[in-house]
């Protein structure tokens, strides 16, 4: 007759059936990632870029709610990664970075500054000239935020923020700290949304991918198609063309300029035929076909 674990056996029991229990859930996640891979081939959607990004800014996120400054957090990455919406959110921005930077490579885009900011920051009306100089100090910080693959909580959206806080494992003086510095509406997203909302009818400026650049443009195309930033800038991707001709065609372009965008961003790509038939209201409902908005 086997005798009664002791308290020793049962702790290393219990250990033993969560390491198990753990190593049984990444077995479980692998073959949907892999079924992915193999046959979609994704690559910019999972580049090694993008990947290395995402795991640095949600590693970055969990150092800012810990306690100890130093060394891994894997109790808080954990929890991070669960919070809905967050992930989705920090690959959409690795996504822009990614993008930026191949056009920055091949076509010599700013990715802090462009013609239109600059333009912009030069307007005679004082509101819309500040807040694009706002635009440009909150681009640049994202621009060398990238760089480090860090992400500052104050960036981050007031829900996602507030999931973020309540995760378990975060320290609570730094909950408190955060709390009380936050504005969204000085955050990048924030300010991008406001001044794609004072440009009014001129917004269809910022749908000129070279002169607007990639902030810009995405956070102009998700106003005026009516889905979220990430979907927009899940559109750049070369696998995604259709999301981005039907967004186009949402807000208004012409059939040349979306060819132009296309090309823009994918040269050599083919457009679609029969562009010219397809009207913004069309477009709209192949987006969204529920009927809702993103």
């Amino acid at each position: 007759m086997r005798p009664e674990p002791t308290d020793t056996e049962d702790r290393v029991e219990a250990a033993l059936r969560a390491d198990l229990a753990r190593g049984d859930g990444v077995t479980a996640g692998v073959a949907p990632v892999l079924r992915h891979l193999l046959v979609h081939d994704d690559r910019e959607f999972m580049a090694d870029d993008v990947l290395a990004s995402l795991r640095g800014m949600i590693g970055h996120a969990a150092s800012q709610l810990s306690d100890q400054d130093e060394g891994d957090h894997p109790e808080l990455t954990a929890a991070l990664v669960d919070v809905p919406g967050l992930v989705p959110l920090a690959h959409a921005l690795a996504l822009e970075t990614h993008v930026t930077r191949r056009l920055q490579s091949v076509q010599g885009f700013d990715p802090v500054l462009s013609p239109l900011l600059q333009a912009l920051i030069a307007s005679d009306d004082g509101e819309t000239a500040a807040l694009a100089m706002q635009v440009l100090a909150a681009q640049a910080r994202f621009v060398q935020q990238q760089r480090r693959m860090q992400w500052p909580l104050g960036e981050w959206p007031a829900e996602l923020l507030h999931g973020a806080l309540s995760v378990d494992a975060a320290a609570p003086e730094r909950i408190a700290a955060l709390r009380a510095d936050y504005d969204e509406g000085a955050t990048r997203l924030g300010l991008l949304a406001r001044l794609i909302g004072v440009m009014g009818p001129g917004v269809v400026a910022a749908l000129d991918l070279p002169h607007a650049g990639v902030a810009i443009f995405a956070s102009a195309l998700a106003h005026v198609s009516g889905q979220d930033r990430g979907q927009a800038l899940l559109s750049l991707l070369s696998r995604h063309k259709a999301r981005l001709v039907l967004g186009l065609k949402a807000g208004g372009v012409s059939s040349a300029h979306v060819e132009a965008t296309l090309l823009a961003l994918h040269p050599g790509a083919t457009p679609p035929e029969g562009l010219s038939r397809i009207t913004p209201e069309r477009a709209a409902t192949l987006l969204h076909p529920s009927g809702g908005k993103s």
